[in-house]
């Protein structure tokens, strides 16, 4: 199994998720061609991509999906809301017409198989029509990665949550038990709160239906940590209300404040770059 974020920020992200048996995309917010170059540098193509899953229709999330419903015929799975909602976020018809044969609709809680790889969506809370994060898990035999002499199947879990205003028992429940996850950690309150953005930008940011702030995203780790989480991905920071170590320092720290779990054995934490590949999670 490999998780990695092909990018997140902004300005557009991917995160891809690979396994023996399928090959998904959660969000496609860059080009195709920064997509199929990302994975290339994986050791893929954007052709062996079976599915893409939409979190939500704003453009930093499905910027790439024409050119890759249209030129790979790669189907796409979002909730009815956020399929409803392509057509007017991308201003091209495609989406209620051509496209719609691609088309797949998500009810929360209720899992999709793509290969041996089970996919659940869950609600989350952001100013879109109908947001999801999703929650992946599977089996892998271990011949894939130590060769056919060994027998037996791995299992694996991760999920990626960000978009998210606030997040509830519904939520957290959802990430408990991962080997993995990306994890929004949008903004340093206080950079947002002195910064320039004008004052309804701020409130919505701040807002229930907004972002997940640095403290926020180390508080919601220290509550889903356990034995099985070995890495967590930062993501979708901002660009003017964020720095990597500062999401880094803050998470960290919300962390070690209020953990159950040894805080020195819990997961790697790490920041998926705005631009280009983050660490590679394998396993």
């Amino acid at each position: 199994m490999i998780f990695v974020s092909l990018a997140s920020g902004s300005s557009g992200n991917c995160t891809f998720l690979g396994t023996d048996t399928a090959n998904i995309l959660i969000d496609c917010g860059i080009s195709a061609k920064r997509i199929d170059e990302g994975l290339r540098a994986l050791g893929l193509c954007v052709d062996k991509i079976d599915a893409v899953f939409l979190t939500h229709e704003h453009t930093d999330h499905i910027k790439g999906l024409k050119r890759l419903m249209s030129a790979y015929r790669i189907p796409v799975y979002a909730s009815e809301g956020t399929l409803r909602s392509l057509a007017g976020a991308l201003k091209d018809e495609y989406f209620n017409y051509g496209g719609r044969e691609l088309m797949n609709p998500l009810r929360a809680d209720s899992p999709t198989r793509i290969g041996s790889l089970s996919v659940l969506p869950f609600a989350i809370s952001h100013d879109a029509a109908q947001p999801f994060g999703y929650r992946m898990e599977g089996s892998e035999a271990l011949s894939a990665f130590f060769g056919e002499e060994e027998a037996g199947f791995r299992h694996f879990c991760t999920a990626v949550a960000t978009d998210m205003g606030y997040y509830d028992d519904s939520v957290r429940d959802h990430l408990l038990g991962l080997d993995a996850a990306l994890i929004e950690a949008n903004h340093d309150r206080g950079m947002l709160a002195n910064g320039p953005y004008p004052m309804y930008l701020k409130r919505r940011i701040m807002s229930r239906e907004g972002h997940l702030s640095n403290n926020s995203c180390g508080r919601l780790l220290s509550e889903i940590a356990g034995p099985s989480l070995k890495q967590v991905l930062l993501g979708h920071l901002s660009r003017d209300n964020n720095t990597p170590k500062i999401a880094l320092d803050t998470v960290e720290s919300e962390y070690r404040v209020f953990s159950r779990e040894d805080p020195d054995r819990g997961p790697r934490i790490s920041v998926a770059p705005h631009d280009g590949l983050s660490e590679i999670f394998r396993m």
